[in-house]
């Protein structure tokens, strides 16, 4: 039985005929003709969430964009050189071995994020990776093709066109810490219920770079899951692109959800998420953060 939740939703706007959607995540000159740091607007919506947790076992990342795999162990993890130097090899060595098609993963970016912390703030310091960051609750893809192009040429300068001429999956590896999630989980979307009207391609501008990520518009077709009080055990896989013609699911939806029914001593979310490049050849000297 599907629970009711609320996520926020891109509120389509006729500007956007003109000049594309953007969000920019630094402080602009005083003089600035335009003051704006971005131009984008939300339409909060009330979803069905469904526990897939039952039906794990078919749900796969290429015909919904999304999975699941258990992971023992790792349930706290509070410091920098325990992250990148015992967690980050076991994802790239569990999705060597649950995933098909995988010759090499590349780790570029990790995240914690925590619901409530006195240490989160709203100001995101990027380039600090042990700075919580709030869960996100807009249904969003973290990556349209142009960033991942870009990841690969800026990471790879002398092999990216081998690399381009392989199938290249952008995935996110995302689970719990410390307790199952109480408050603010994370929902995904099956990637075969998107509309491509669905995306809107969106600009992110931090200081020396802009990416592209994709905000999405509501639809009543669009079907979500998540694991209902899901445990540090548990791993979401989800996929934000993949070049591979022909696959039923190229990517999956995410968001936090804002359940609506919470328990007054519910415990704060905390989470961490690694994002990967998974290249279907052998890299060699290929590691990352």
């Amino acid at each position: 039985m599907a629970e009711a939740a609320s996520i926020r939703f891109l509120k389509w706007d006729p500007i956007y005929e003109k000049e594309r959607p953007f969000q920019i995540f630094m402080d602009l000159l005083p003089d600035a003709k335009d003051l704006r740091k971005t131009n984008i607007s939300w339409d909060e919506e009330v979803i069905g969430v469904q526990d897939f947790r039952d039906q794990a076992t078919d749900f796969h990342l290429d015909t919904h964009g999304f999975t699941s795999r258990r992971l023992p162990g790792f349930t706290e993890l509070s410091d920098k050189d325990t992250i990148q130097g015992k967690y980050i090899p076991e994802i790239k060595a569990m999705l060597q071995r649950e995933l098909g098609d995988v010759g090499t993963v590349f780790v570029f970016d990790w995240r914690i994020r925590s619901s409530r912390d006195e240490t989160t703030t709203a100001k995101i310091n990027f380039s600090d990776q042990t700075q919580p960051l709030l869960p996100s609750n807009y249904a969003h893809i973290d990556a349209g093709p142009m960033s991942v192009l870009q990841r690969i040429q800026n990471s790879f300068p002398n092999d990216a066109a081998r690399i381009l001429r392989q199938r290249i999956r952008a995935v996110n590896v995302w689970k719990p810490l410390s307790h199952p999630v109480e408050e603010w989980a994370l929902a995904v979307c099956d990637g075969t219920t998107v509309k491509p009207d669905d995306l809107v391609e969106t600009d992110s501008i931090r200081q020396g770079s802009i990416s592209t990520n994709y905000y999405v518009k509501y639809d009543e077709g669009q079907k979500w899951y998540f694991l209902k009080d899901q445990k540090p055990d548990e791993t979401l896989l989800f996929k934000h692109f993949d070049s591979e013609p022909g696959v039923e699911a190229p990517f999956a939806l995410h968001s936090s959800i804002r359940h609506h029914h919470v328990a007054e001593n519910a415990r704060p979310r905390r989470s961490i998420e690694v994002r990967t490049l998974i290249f279907s050849e052998r890299f060699e000297g290929v590691g990352g953060c």
